[in-house]
């Protein structure tokens, strides 16, 4: 029984995997034009740090499904999954947190069913932002395993993966080292919530010995995360009505307050 065309032409095409927000469309864009599949296209990176204009065309299929069967495997890095839970806010749901949740999350109202209603548009932001500080870190820990890739995330930063993996796919490469190691610093220069984790822990810690350092915080989850750390430490924000998330440590602290009931603590 011969294979129809549309399957053969799925078979064909190259399969990419990652977790939300790990940079795949960059790998693709990369991949297609350091190859003999474009001859030389220019990479083109949207004003937000994001390659998800890039059309994938008929070369790539790609998802989140991290199958081990996959050409290539983007692993997530410790220590950044909150960049990542970022780059899903703003590239991919364009700021839209409830958007974001949805594709990141997508089981959230049976988990969480006390807030049923956090859907609604006249919903405060700081409640929001309560909302998520509760279920940040099992959301991360759901979303990003450990798990074996071809790269990692934190490879896009550090070093020029291009042509191994292009050599891997059995494709030529066609790009010279200059220009990828150029396209490289242009896109790494772009990507404004790369390390926004450990600026965020960071800043916890100027929080409480007393450093007063301006906030670190670009996205609601940020923010959110922030309050989960605080929390684990035993502190809690006062946080009604705070739809203005504080733009110091010191204003912070002066909002905040021990939590006797915090297990850790």
């Amino acid at each position: 029984m011969r294979c129809p065309s549309f399957l053969k032409e799925k078979q064909d095409m190259i399969h990419i995997t990652w977790r939300q927000g790990c940079y795949g469309h960059y790998v693709m864009q990369s991949i297609y034009a350091y190859s003999n599949l474009s001859n030389g296209a220019e990479i083109k990176i949207e004003s937000t740090g994001s390659s998800h204009g890039f059309d994938p065309g008929t070369h790539f299929r790609h998802d989140h499904k991290m199958e081990e069967t996959a050409d290539v495997i983007i692993a997530p890095s410790p220590g950044h999954y909150l960049d990542y839970l970022d780059n899903q806010l703003v590239k991919q749901a364009n700021n839209d947190i409830i958007e974001s949740i949805e594709l990141n999350f997508p089981d959230y109202k049976e988990k969480l069913g006390n807030w049923d209603n956090i859907t609604s548009s006249d919903i405060p932001t700081w409640v929001i932002r309560e909302w998520i500080s509760f279920w940040i870190a099992d959301n991360i820990t759901s979303s990003y395993p450990d798990i074996n890739g071809h790269i990692s995330a934190l490879d896009l930063f550090t070093k020029n993966v291009f042509p191994d993996l292009i050599n891997h796919l059995g494709l030529t490469l066609v790009a010279d080292t200059a220009t990828m190691e150029n396209n490289q610093r242009i896109w790494i220069a772009q990507q404004r919530y790369h390390n926004a984790q450990h600026r965020c822990t960071a800043w916890v810690l100027d929080i409480l010995e007393d450093r007063n350092t301006e906030t670190p915080c670009q996205t609601i989850i940020d923010e959110a995360y922030v309050q989960h750390c605080l929390r684990e430490q035993g502190y809690e924000i006062r946080c009604n009505g705070l739809d203005v998330f504080p733009a110091t440590s010191k204003d912070l602290r002066e909002i905040i307050y021990e939590n006797s009931n915090t297990s850790n603590k």
